[in-house]
């Protein structure tokens, strides 16, 4: 099993699994470095790849001059390597079991916006113009699902349910699919963007079939949706960001303010790992902060 075939395969593998673009792009930039590092150690086989060799090179990630992610990242790439060579029955042993990916456990969380922010954000939107009753359905969708990005641009009209206000995501990370619910205020919203703007803008490319369109009748794309929230957020006057990952963030710790079980936000978000899903325990909105402080008696004691 040569070294160079093994990862041009796992390459492959990501791409009919459905990754998105940049993300293949970042585990290929990181796999190119593990195997320039094996060549560096004279291995050509992966079977001769050991435990010793993978903290080695652990070793060897750590010790360079780079972010905290960026390290986690080559070595997410690595472990991913070797976990799938042992689900499809390549590998007996995973040389790379337990590894642990370097800032996980102690990252800081990405920004959240607070309701009060949400609620400002999604007002921007003028729902007299065509373009605007689209970006406020986007926007909505965002925040009342958490989809990500990618998934959101893959949304084909066949995979909405607005009896039911659902979407299907068939496009999700790794592969996965899944089925989110829309919410009743989303559903609102996209509801008159397809009976209302959709139809204008599809008569320019009728066999387009994705969900949201730009005005010339192409799929949107991610500058285009983050083009628009960076210009409502700046309307808004909210020096928080306001990406597309943001709004993912600020619907799962909304849900969890509101008593939201930590297994569905996990089951909602399409986290692999709970523990990927507890990270968000450690923000706390500073709306919930503001009210805590307000209303606790222990706090109201100090006082």
């Amino acid at each position: 099993m040569e070294v160079v075939v093994v990862v041009a395969e796992f390459k492959h593998h990501l791409k009919s699994s459905g990754y998105a673009a940049n993300t293949i792009e970042i585990y290929r930039k990181n796999m190119d470095q593990f195997r320039h590092y094996l060549k560096t150690r004279k291995i050509s086989d992966i079977r001769a790849v050991t435990r010793q060799v993978i903290l080695d090179y652990q070793t060897h990630v750590m010790a360079q001059a780079v972010a905290m992610e960026t390290r986690a990242l080559k070595l997410r790439a690595v472990k991913q390597l070797f976990e799938h060579l042992e689900a499809t029955h390549q590998l007996l042993v995973n040389p790379a079991d337990g590894l642990v990916e370097t800032c996980r456990k102690n990252r800081n969380i990405g920004p959240v916006l607070t309701k009060d922010e949400v609620k400002r954000l999604l007002a921007q939107p003028n729902l007299s113009l065509k373009t605007h009753i689209r970006d406020r359905a986007i926007m909505e969708v965002l925040y009342a699902t958490g989809i990500r990005l990618n998934e959101l641009l893959s949304l084909a009209i066949y995979h909405l349910d607005l009896k039911e206000r659902v979407l299907y995501i068939r496009k999700g990370k790794g592969g996965k699919q899944r089925v989110v619910p829309l919410g009743r205020q989303a559903a609102a919203f996209v509801k008159e963007y397809l009976e209302k703007i959709r139809p204008h803008y599809a008569k320019k490319n009728p066999k387009e079939r994705r969900l949201f369109l730009l005005n010339t009748g192409r799929a949107m794309t991610p500058a285009s949706v983050r083009g628009l929230l960076l210009g409502y957020r700046r309307q808004a006057g909210i020096t928080t960001s306001a990406s597309p990952h943001t709004l993912r963030r600020t619907c799962a710790t909304h849900l969890l303010a509101n008593g939201a079980d930590i297994r569905y936000i996990q089951e909602l978000l399409s986290h692999r790992s709970l523990k990927t899903t507890q990270a968000y325990t450690k923000i706390m909105p500073r709306d919930v902060k503001q009210v805590h402080d307000r209303t606790h008696p222990g706090v109201k004691e100090e006082s």
